[in-house]
């Protein structure tokens, strides 16, 4: 059971790490669909917040945010309580027939998901969309073309 708790403590750096089972059990997959179907747009942007603000705190790119300790905590606080709900509220059929199928570990795959889902909403931004585009500036698109070529792409 320690083992357990510990695992659920631990989830939202799951979540962040991207540690989680390869593949999900059909349990895994029904509490990754009702997370997406629970969560609403400010949901997931809340997610996302939560997401940049740890980023953030990373000395790699610290200076280019200036997320404050407090900011950070309290997006972290939201994410908590967000997951907390999702599990525990929106979702809890689902959440235990995860734990029981495949473990505690098992529910950060889910909220995988839910995160990949956000990111997508986060990246068809229009916004977003026209700095993304801007990785093609750094390439030279002709070995690009030249690769896919190569490969034979139709």
């Amino acid at each position: 059971m320690r083992n357990g708790l510990w695992m659920l403590a631990a989830l939202p750096a799951l979540v962040a790490a991207g540690a989680a089972p390869a593949q999900a059990s059909p349990q895994g997959d029904a509490l990754g669909r009702c997370l997406i179907a629970k969560a609403t747009s400010a949901d997931k942007t809340l997610l996302i917040q939560w997401m940049f603000t740890a980023l953030a705190a990373s000395p790699k790119v610290a200076a280019m945010s200036r997320v404050s300790p407090e900011e950070r905590g309290r997006f972290s606080k939201g994410a908590g309580q967000l997951m907390q709900r999702l599990l525990t509220v929106d979702c809890r059929p689902e959440a235990i027939a995860t734990i029981k199928a495949d473990g505690a570990g098992a529910l950060a795959k889910s909220f995988e998901t839910l995160g990949q889902v956000a990111m997508r909403e986060f990246m068809i931004d229009p916004q977003v969309a026209v700095a993304l585009g801007g990785l093609a500036q750094g390439a030279d698109m002709g070995e690009i073309a030249k690769l896919l070529l190569e490969a034979q792409l139709p």
